[in-house]
């Protein structure tokens, strides 16, 4: 059994998806890695009970050669009635919490996009909330 952490996940909406397939591409002989470029933000109901946040992850930003362009943006409603705690949620286990959805609207998209379907591998996102602080 979990332990209750009194934070609720109340909602999660797709807010932006923007993709865009390149027939010119041509696959390169050594491969090419996935790059992805996060952000993260979030904001407080006026009276701290609720939490907002935004996660939005781009595809392919730093190659002319890509398979395709892809933007994601996902938002997630939390609640909790300790505002100290919601703050410390915010951090990094809102954005895990976010990250699935993410990995499945991709891993969806490429598939009916006609190719194999792209599945975004684990993420240390602790490791990347700690580099953009």
């Amino acid at each position: 059994m979990g332990t209750d952490t009194g934070i609720n996940f109340i909602e999660i909406a797709l807010t932006e998806l923007i993709f865009k397939l390149n027939e010119d591409f041509k696959p390169p002989k050594d491969g090419l890695p996935v790059d992805m470029n996060f952000k993260a933000s979030h904001s407080f109901s006026p009276n701290k009970k609720n939490l907002s946040v935004e996660l939005s992850i781009a595809l392919f930003t730093k190659h002319k050669n890509r398979p395709f362009s892809m933007k994601v943006t996902v938002e997630g409603i939390f609640a909790g009635k300790d505002y100290e705690q919601l703050k410390k949620f915010a951090k990094v286990h809102a954005i895990a919490h976010l990250f699935p959805f993410v990995r499945e609207i991709i891993g969806n998209t490429t598939m009916k996009a006609n190719m194999p379907p792209l599945l975004l591998p684990p993420i240390n996102l602790s490791a990347i909330q700690s580099e953009k602080n």
